[in-house]
């Protein structure tokens, strides 16, 4: 029986496909089940597939009507077998020994959740590779609500070399018993910041997480058109819906609210610095687009990232933003885009 089921998301990677799953299939921990979910990929993601499962009995392919990468997560999560999940999407690649040194953490430690080292690789820029001076344990109620706090405000950390902790699925290997508990926060609807909710709820309930130093890593490829550095209209709908749902999270387990409200807050920002910033597009219909992200928000959110933020630009774009002047907002961008790049 395998010890890990890794669950690979497909959907329209093809040229990147190939590398992902050589990199699972040459891991020096042979134990796994690879099972991978073809989201209705309209390329020849499918058949890539089926030609990877053809060739070792551990691949398992899981074909499905496209239904976003939150359900095709969880098609995976309910096909898996083993005692362990962890997640690489199908544009990504795994070091050799990734899931040997998180299995070797998690089973020495009885951890809930183990979190490897990551590598953010780019298009355009040199990567940005993790650099963990130590292994961080965090062990029982109160460690826990201080990890939360981290992972709310992790987007708040200037420098993502040393971040505490991502919210992201695909660095981490999770006890499938707790992804299962949790089944009913995970929103299908939400195309970005999806990974915050379903870890939100999972880490609340963690009796022990380890956050490890010195492993080998996982490569998460950003590229240029990623859906978390352009505006998207789909994307910007569903940030009440991310409120929403964290929100529910945060009473479920008695997370502070106010972390909920940063988290928004910058969710904001990000979707209204991404838009306001767009060249070409008239000013007219990036002031509408702002102002639609802005009907969105709840009251207080942006208030809240901007004082955790702590930036003078930050500060004054929020003020401005709150008191209703938004074509101020827009232009102020335009011309600050103009000359530097502003961590969001």
């Amino acid at each position: 029986m395998a010890k890990i089921s890794v669950v690979i998301p497909v959907y329209q990677v093809e040229p990147y496909l190939r590398r992902c799953l050589d990199s699972v299939l040459c891991q020096t921990f042979r134990e796994l089940e690879i099972l991978v979910v073809d989201d209705g990929s309209p390329d020849s993601c499918g058949a890539i597939c089926e030609e990877y499962a053809a060739r070792d009995g551990r691949v398992r392919v899981i074909h499905k009507s496209n239904g976003g990468l939150v359900s095709a997560w969880k098609a995976g999560v309910e096909a898996s077998t083993a005692p362990y999940i962890g997640f690489v999407d199908g544009d990504d690649w795994v070091e050799p020994g990734f899931f040997r040194d998180l299995y070797a953490a998690i089973t020495a430690s009885g951890a809930d959740v183990v979190v490897g080292e990551r590598s953010e690789d780019r298009e355009d820029r040199p990567p940005v590779t993790s650099r963990r001076e130590k292994t961080v344990i965090y062990e029982g109620p109160e460690d826990i609500r201080r990890l939360l706090e981290k992972f709310f405000t992790s987007f708040l950390h200037t420098d993502r070399a040393t971040l505490p902790i991502t919210y992201s699925r695909w660095d981490k290997l999770y006890r499938r018993e707790l992804i299962l508990a949790n089944w009913k926060y995970y929103n299908e609807r939400i195309s970005l910041d999806e990974d915050r909710i379903a870890n939100s709820a999972i880490l609340a309930d963690c009796k022990k997480v380890l956050v490890l130093s010195d492993t080998e890593k996982y490569h998460y490829r950003i590229a240029g058109s990623s859906m978390s550095h352009v505006y998207d209209e789909r994307q910007v709908n569903t940030l009440a819906e991310l409120y929403g749902s964290l929100s529910a999270v945060a009473r479920d387990k008695g997370i502070d609210m106010g972390l909920v409200l940063i988290y928004t807050g910058g969710a904001a920002y990000r979707r209204i610095y991404s838009t306001a910033r767009q060249k070409g597009v008239p000013l007219a219909t990036r002031r509408d687009r702002v102002r639609h992200i802005l009907s969105l928000t709840p009251a207080g959110a942006l208030g809240r990232y901007a004082a955790a933020r702590g930036g003078a630009f930050t500060k004054m774009f929020c003020a401005m933003l709150e008191r209703g002047w938004v074509t101020p907002c827009v232009l102020l961008v335009a011309a600050h885009s103009l000359t530097q790049r502003e961590a969001l």
